[in-house]
């Protein structure tokens, strides 16, 4: 049996395909779809680096400091702090140490003062999330849990 034929075939195969696939990447750009590609969220490292259930320091109340340790530099205002009952706050806002996330940035969380529009820190198990934003879209890109039992007022 003579096989020599399929070659040609399977080449003529593969080139149309390069062809097509090629055709639908430039027509996306050529159409204006690239517009909505969607750019990943910044790849982090954040972790609780403090936190005082007794509010030493901070007119006795509970508070979290969420550190950035290492990854992606960010705009702090497309960067948020978000709380269980949907409460957001840009991560420049929150007591931070300026309107870039990079590493040594950190955010300070009690519901009180600049966060003011987030829930007081006061329940074990409270969780706040970080929350990127681009083109309209919204990722959760890290979760703090309240470590435990927090015995401050934990109002403002």
């Amino acid at each position: 049996m003579d096989s020599r034929g399929i070659s040609p075939v399977i080449g003529t195969l593969l080139l149309l395909a390069i062809v097509a696939i090629l055709a639908a990447v430039l027509g996306t750009f050529a159409l204006g779809f690239d517009d909505q590609l969607f750019q990943p969220a910044p790849q982090v490292a954040l972790e609780v680096s403090e936190y005082d259930a007794a509010g030493d320091g901070n007119g006795g109340k509970p508070y979290l400091e969420i550190n950035h340790r290492a990854g992606d530099i960010a705009d702090g205002t497309k960067v948020s702090v978000r709380d269980e009952s949907g409460n957001e706050v840009a991560w420049a806002d929150v007591w931070t140490t300026g309107p870039t996330v990079g590493p040594g940035s950190y955010a300070h969380i009690d519901g009180c003062g600049s966060d003011g529009a987030l829930d007081p820190v006061t329940t074990r198990g409270q969780t706040y999330s970080i929350v990127f934003k681009h083109d309209g879209r919204t990722l959760t890109i890290h979760e703090v849990d309240v470590p435990s039992e927090p015995t401050g007022t934990g109002t403002c």
